[in-house]
């Protein structure tokens, strides 16, 4: 069996494309849920997502086959199409927030006079593209794309840095528990990262330890998260909940931009790109499952009906998105929760039971 990714490719991938998606509007929900322990809520969600992974790598280490071909193989063709069609709403869901973000933040910040709602809608051409493509393919844009997003990184926190007072985040703890757990909740849509990765089970090729690689390279996507949402807050402080686009105005007060210019915008356009492909991995994954659970022999239609549809709804409900977006905080994070890491968590112990099974009666 031909493997589609290698162990490096999976680990560019959490590092390129899962920190970045939470840049944008995550920090202020955070900052008004937990206020100054929003670092603590990120670390929270952090370990539930490396939980998931942990039991994942270990549990299906010697498997051959994704999380969703060892349902089917060990529990039969029902239980598995359940599973496609629970996930694929998942990731559906989690196409939601981020395409508005997206769109949301090059309509107010990138264009000086109101753009046309229509402006946005060729990403939707790119999404279909990148839909259609094989998981190989994927490695390659995070091996392709690691430099791009690296450097935007870097100058971004280099930028951002001079700015923070980080005795903004004292004293540790001031919300309480319950602001740092319902900051943990409300965010969920842009964490569970554990869930990508039961794709990639059994679907690329082991190296020397392997298992340590993939958990650094959680760990590096949790701490680029992390000094994000600890710069952002020790930036604006008590107003921070108020900054929806915190990629836009994390850095905007530095001394180098009053003396040169919005030099951060090489930064900013690094991470917009980088943001696109991060905004189709969801997409993909959604797309993938349909076909599967369908047993359609090429994506492409399932692709058209799926990204036409959620252009027509970012289009038919642009105005009532504040709906939309209170609903996928406050009552779908239970579901992300659920799939993302409870669900894949207790289904890797049924299946490394099932497996136990199936070598004592062989």
């Amino acid at each position: 069996m031909i493997k589609a990714l290698k162990t490096r490719q999976i680990c560019l991938f959490v590092i390129v494309f899962l920190p970045i998606m939470k840049f944008f509007m995550m920090p202020s929900v955070l900052a008004e849920c937990a206020d100054r322990d929003l670092w603590i809520s990120v670390t929270v969600n952090f370990l539930i997502d490396v939980s998931t992974v942990s039991f994942a790598l270990f549990l299906l280490k010697d498997e051959n086959a994704d999380f969703f071909g060892l349902i089917e193989k060990r529990f039969g063709k029902t239980v598995g199409k359940i599973f496609m069609a629970a996930y694929a709403l998942y990731f559906l869901l989690k196409t939601l927030m981020p395409v508005n973000e997206q769109k949301d933040y090059v309509e107010y910040t990138l264009y000086i006079t109101d753009p046309h709602l229509l402006t946005f809608m060729p990403v939707f051409a790119v999404i279909f593209y990148l839909s259609l493509q094989k998981l190989r393919v994927w490695g390659r844009l995070s091996d392709g794309i690691f430099i791009i997003a690296l450097f935007g990184y870097s100058l971004l926190f280099a930028l951002s840095v001079p700015n923070t007072n980080p005795e903004e985040l004292l004293p540790i703890g001031a919300s309480g528990i319950d602001g740092v757990l319902k900051g943990s909740i409300k965010t969920q849509n842009w964490f569970g990262d554990g869930v990508y990765f039961l794709f990639f089970t059994g679907e690329y090729v082991k190296s020397k330890k392997s298992e340590l690689k993939i958990l650094i390279a959680y760990l590096i996507s949790f701490l680029i998260t992390l000094i994000f949402v600890a710069i952002f807050y020790g930036t604006f402080s008590s107003i921070a909940f108020r900054q929806k686009f915190a990629l836009t105005e994390i850095c905007k007060y530095t001394t180098v931009i009053d003396n040169i210019g919005r030099f951060d915008y090489f930064a900013l356009f690094e991470l917009l790109f980088t943001a696109i492909f991060s905004m189709a991995i969801p997409f993909y994954f959604a797309i993938n499952l349909l076909t599967r659970l369908f047993s359609a022999n090429k994506p492409t239609l399932v692709a058209i009906i799926v990204c036409s549809a959620a252009a027509a709804f970012h289009i038919f409900f642009d105005q009532y998105f504040v709906t939309v977006q209170n609903l996928i905080l406050n009552v779908a994070s239970w579901y992300f929760l659920a799939l993302g890491s409870v669900l894949p968590i207790i289904t890797c112990f049924l299946l490394k039971g099932a497996k136990k099974n199936e070598e004592q009666i062989g």
